[in-house]
């Protein structure tokens, strides 16, 4: 579906397989970011974390052509299982791809820690990409993965399920545990820091960060434009335009929108 353009307005395609991504968008709303969206999720199939490449890649390819109509100026990958593919992905579209790893390792090389946990899907522990990165820029940190292949579905599901979401964030942070050295984690599943008061909750002695706010910064440099815009709020401007596309339903999203404190989409349609 073609999306009507604000003028002057960089469109951003943003892709996930399920509602995760819309940490991204709180963070674009947050820093009122004068930006068109158009946010494609593929709740359907989520989580994408239990397949095999080529399997994440097919279904990737089908929303990154919804966005080749949309005319973006560039995709943030906001889903870190998809991001581990993104080499695969990147010779298929005609603009450039923002992943989210690549910021979160980044982070890790720099926090001056030698051991730093991860929080992810089945696909994005065993890429081992975020310690390979890390290690690049800083070879004496190791990156301690734990997944998941309940948690992502679980907060994309409606009505959620607290026992289990809390069950599974126990099971998660006891693995964990087996690296005493840890006190940083990282949440390397855009679904994740939607229950944040969860995990802090369950570790209080644990810090948890969600690379979104890393993934912004990225996307506004890729995009050649400021985050705090000077006379936004007086030319009545008040953040990022959004329209969503999914395979999935409608009114989860809205939902999940008040929730996340993300005002109301433009549209809603059918992926």
């Amino acid at each position: 579906m073609r999306m009507k353009q604000s003028s002057c307005v960089p469109r951003l395609g943003i892709i996930d397989s399920g509602m995760g991504g819309l940490t991204l968008v709180r963070q674009l709303n947050r820093a009122r970011v004068p930006l068109d969206i158009v946010y494609v999720g593929d709740n359907a199939n989520v989580p994408y974390g239990n397949r095999p490449s080529g399997e994440i890649v097919q279904l990737t390819r089908r929303m990154l052509d919804v966005l080749e109509e949309s005319k973006v100026a560039a995709v943030a990958i906001a889903c870190n299982t998809i991001s581990a593919t993104a080499d695969l992905l990147a010779p298929l579209c005609s603009f450039p791809l923002v992943d989210i790893i690549s910021p979160a390792a980044r982070m890790i090389a720099g926090l001056g820690e030698t051991h730093v946990g991860l929080f992810g899907t089945a696909f994005t522990i065993s890429s081992g990409l975020h310690q390979k990165l890390a290690r690049r820029l800083n070879p004496d940190v190791s990156v301690h993965g734990v997944a998941s292949s309940r948690l992502a579905a679980l907060i994309d599901a409606e009505p959620w399920d607290m026992d289990a979401i809390r069950a599974e964030i126990a099971d998660m942070i006891a693995r964990l545990r087996a690296e005493p050295q840890v006190r940083t984690v990282v949440l390397g599943c855009t679904h994740y820091p939607i229950v944040m008061e969860e995990f802090q909750h369950a570790a209080p002695d644990l810090r948890f960060i969600d690379p979104a706010e890393l993934q912004m910064h990225q996307v506004l440099e890729q995009l050649g434009i400021e985050q705090a815009v000077p006379g936004a709020s007086e030319a009545g401007f008040g953040g990022p335009v959004l329209d969503i596309i999914t395979s999935g339903s409608a009114e989860a999203y809205r939902r999940m929108l008040e929730r996340l404190g993300i005002p109301p989409a433009q549209h809603i349609s059918a992926l």
